[in-house]
């Protein structure tokens, strides 16, 4: 499953922005991301990106949420496996 491409150009440059800030996040974070399975704008500068984690295939995911105007990610939730984790943003 691949996450639907936004149709402007602002959008594909905001999409493209999220998704790069969003793994340098997880890495630092300790996460290993294995692939985008999501990545949606909600609302006016405010995203949901879905990260698959490793081992691929574990169903673990961890969802980013992302303030584009501050440019942060502003909380994080680890899913799938035993239990989820909740983890505030920097």
């Amino acid at each position: 499953m691949y996450p639907e491409p936004p149709n402007t150009v602002q959008q594909e440059l905001g999409y493209r922005d999220i998704v790069r800030i969003g793994q340098e996040y997880a890495v630092s974070s300790g996460y290993e991301v294995t692939e985008v399975a999501e990545a949606v704008q909600v609302r006016p500068n405010y995203w949901r990106v879905r990260f698959g984690l490793a081992p691929r295939g574990s169903g673990r995911l961890l969802d980013l949420e992302f303030d584009e105007a501050q440019r942060r990610v502003v909380g994080s939730t680890e899913v799938g496996g035993a239990a989820g984790r909740v983890t505030p943003g920097p």
